[in-house]
């Protein structure tokens, strides 16, 4: 495919814009490993497939991803991003930020560690009152609905 950078970029704009879903098992090795919040739960069973496709069904949208950090140092390909959500149906728009390293093993991706700002896309999700973490430094607790 090239450099491991394209291979990355390859699987953002498959998954993300194409919704080409059938491109993951040949992207990724056999017993590829995740980490990260939501990545954890899955643990051996994971699959990039089934974040991706709860992430987008949480958004009710396509989103925008710009990088800010797009970098391939040795095996690795390290990204910082910010994915903006403009099309949402019912919610104003709103954005988030995020980090991802992949580290790549015979043009596959064999390791995927990701951190997203939760707090922020449930806060533009209405999910969470804004500036929930800047109010749970001070101290007050939270009322659920």
């Amino acid at each position: 495919m090239g450099s491991k950078a394209e291979l990355v970029r390859f699987w953002f704009e498959e998954i993300w814009y194409r919704n080409n879903d059938q491109i993951q098992d040949e992207m990724f090795s056999t017993g590829a490993k995740a980490s990260g919040p939501v990545s954890n739960l899955a643990d051996k069973d994971f699959r990039s497939i089934d974040i991706v496709s709860a992430l987008k069904a949480r958004l009710e949208c396509t989103p925008e991803v710009s990088f800010s950090v797009f970098e391939e140092l040795g095996d690795c390909v390290i990204t910082c991003f910010t994915v903006a959500v403009t099309k949402h149906p019912t919610r104003p728009p709103f954005d988030f930020d995020g980090q991802m390293m992949f580290r790549i093993k015979d043009d596959k991706i064999a390791e995927i560690h990701s951190n997203l700002n939760y707090i922020k896309m449930f806060e533009g999700l209405g999910q969470m009152p804004q500036d929930t973490l800047l109010i749970s430094l001070t101290g007050a607790e939270m009322q659920w609905k």
